[in-house]
């Protein structure tokens, strides 16, 4: 499973390899499609839902999302029911909190998929 090393504004650093924004979809790191956000919501705050289809592959027993350095992302209620009736554990918290609560679950073997928002 991929390994979260830091964060900074704009940027998230995952087995040494730096990115901008991910989803994390058990062993893969996907970097999310900054244009498509864009021209869908006119930001990247947003989720767009073939996000969420992939946040569910793998049968994860948890998704965290980071939702930027300031807390910007929103997750619409949707999402979160659409976890919950999968019986999904769903956690959103700034991104810093988010690496070490997905890191934490990780050493403890916790099936976890991720998206991250780097920015705002």
């Amino acid at each position: 499973m991929p390994y979260i090393n830091s964060t900074e504004f704009g940027s998230i650093t995952i087995d040494d390899i730096k990115y901008n924004q991910v989803l994390i979809v058990g062993n893969k790191v996907i970097e999310r499609e900054y244009k498509k956000l864009k021209e869908l919501f006119g930001t990247s705050h947003k989720i767009g839902e073939w996000e969420v289809v992939e946040l569910l592959k793998e049968n994860p027993e948890a998704v965290f999302i980071g939702t930027g350095q300031d807390g910007m992302l929103s997750v619409d209620k949707n999402i979160i029911e659409i976890m919950k009736g999968k019986g999904i554990e769903l956690v959103i918290e700034k991104t810093p909190v988010i690496i070490t609560l997905y890191n934490n679950n990780l050493k403890i073997g916790k099936k976890v998929n991720a998206l991250i928002h780097t920015t705002c």
